[in-house]
């Protein structure tokens, strides 16, 4: 229905203004907009470079420390929701910084986070007590309501790119965050004991008497060197699908599902020279260039990528690439929520 003229005589005007006064409101006028005939997000596409990133956290190092800032963060705020400190209508970004000898205090909250690893070796980040060792293009993950801390033991900065979905749990109204008395969490295991566990295609064969809070979510390290190698070896032995290239989905072993109930994540590899034929689906994601350079064509825009730039490909909108050399890529999305409300489809073109 098209919108009132007020000044038509017809009575309709002075009811709109009345239901006004009763906190009620005609569905006619917004119905279009709240039941949409497609999907459609209001975010944009957008691209980061990362040595532009690079140099503002730098600066955010010689002003505020981890101390003061508690996180070190610069958020990647998508052009289209300014002041929304969200990339997407329910996704986070943004990248943190952690300098030689410093501790991100320990805490723990109610939203679901990654870590993917952009710079330095030596850091760490420990989940209810056991340290994972932080390398370059590592995912880690610190899953809802699990008590983490980080620390950089090196002599250089460690940067690593944060995913959480803080805009659905504010949406939920169920956030909630907890500091610990301690600035880090006691050891309770040595580092690598669930990456050995569960990390090889095994799990323990009779129930492990250690924190019951790891039960459903055990593993948080994929390390770069075994999801990279899995690329090549798929790519020698199987042809590039003609939208993705050769993608794969990191999974909880538990549950066979997504590495975390609100947050799916994923590795791909275009060859080089390969243009992939355009797709679209309802869930927005976030993309990092681990390797490689190339074009990513989203809706009607181009981005000329180079490694560790980051970039945004909201829901709905056209995606396709174009490879100038092998571009190896990680992405995460807000699929899992899509998926476990079975809302989630996508369009081939």
């Amino acid at each position: 229905m098209n919108a009132v003229d007020r000044d038509a005589g017809d009575g309709l005007g002075a009811f709109y203004d009345d239901l006004v006064q009763h906190n009620l409101a005609p569905l006619w006028e917004v119905l279009h907009d709240l039941v949409p005939r497609q999907p459609g997000c209001r975010a944009g596409p957008a691209l980061w470079n990362f040595s532009v990133i690079r140099e503002h956290l730098m600066r955010s190092g010689d002003l505020i420390s981890a101390a003061q800032a508690e996180r070190r963060v610069l958020i990647l705020e998508n052009p289209n929701m300014v002041g929304e400190s969200a990339i997407t209508p329910l996704l986070y970004a943004g990248m943190q910084l952690v300098l030689p000898g410093e501790v991100a205090p320990c805490h723990r909250h109610a939203q679901s986070a990654l870590r993917f690893v952009m710079e330095g070796e030596g850091g760490t980040t420990a989940v209810n007590g056991e340290k994972v060792a932080m390398r370059p293009f590592d995912l880690v993950l610190t899953p809802s309501g699990l008590w983490h801390d980080h620390a950089n033991e090196s002599s250089e900065p460690m940067i690593w790119l944060d995913g959480l979905d803080i805009p659905l749990l504010q949406h939920l109204s169920s956030g909630y965050a907890e500091k610990l008395d301690e600035y880090s969490h006691p050891e309770t295991r040595p580092p690598g004991d669930t990456l050995a566990r569960y990390g090889k295609n095994l799990r323990p064969a009779r129930r492990v008497e250690f924190d019951d809070a790891l039960r459903d979510q055990p593993l948080f390290h994929y390390p770069f060197s075994e999801w990279r190698e899995s690329l090549d070896v798929i790519a020698r032995s199987e042809a590039p699908h003609p939208h993705d290239g050769i993608r794969m989905e990191f999974t909880n072993p538990v549950t066979g599902g997504s590495v975390m109930k609100t947050l799916s994540a994923f590795c791909q590899l275009v060859p080089k020279g390969m243009d992939t034929k355009a797709k679209r689906s309802t869930d927005s994601s976030v993309f990092v260039v681990c390797s490689g350079s190339g074009s990513v064509k989203i809706g009607e825009e181009y981005f000329h990528v180079h490694e560790k730039d980051v970039f945004v490909v909201p829901a709905w909108n056209p995606l396709s690439f174009s490879a100038d050399e092998d571009l190896v890529l990680f992405s995460f999305s807000d699929k899992a929520v899509q998926d476990r409300l079975s809302l989630w489809f996508e369009e081939l073109f």
